[in-house]
């Protein structure tokens, strides 16, 4: 009987190498973060302010809290 040359793990790794490069979580999560710090930088902008990017900064108004 002749050995199969490929089994259904080898199919999988070869299906999953042709949909190419795939971040892995945590360069998924700070994606994530620096879209939302870019829309809210723009958001801050177009009201005519800067948004806060430290507590001490953030505390100054009070609204940090």
């Amino acid at each position: 009987m002749p050995r199969p040359s490929a089994g259904i793990i080898d199919d999988i790794e070869r299906e999953d190498n042709q949909k190419g490069y795939e971040p892995d979580n945590l360069t998924a999560f700070h994606q994530l973060v620096r879209h939302l710090t870019a829309d809210g930088d723009r958001r801050a902008t177009r009201l005519g302010r800067q948004a806060r990017r430290t507590r001490a900064q953030m505390s100054l108004t009070g609204q940090g809290r």
